[in-house]
């Protein structure tokens, strides 16, 4: 399946690529989305920027932002 960011057009693919298009935030546009939803709600725009397992669990993105990190 080949993917097109609906903001910056961007394409990328997962597995075989074929005729097939679907659309979605690529990883550039997904992180500056949240990290203005961030800023919104008062948080530090943080998203993606830790080094080690980010300690405020309560924010929406934890989980998203912490995947990679946790393994």
């Amino acid at each position: 399946m080949t993917y097109i960011c609906i903001k910056c057009r961007k394409t990328w693919g997962n597995g075989d690529r074929s005729g097939e298009y679907s659309g979605g935030l690529c990883e550039d546009c997904t992180s500056e989305y949240v990290r203005e939803k961030q800023k919104n709600k008062g948080f530090h725009d943080c998203y993606k920027r830790a080094v080690e397992v980010c300690s405020r669990d309560d924010c929406s993105y934890w989980n998203l932002c912490n995947k990679e990190l946790l393994g």
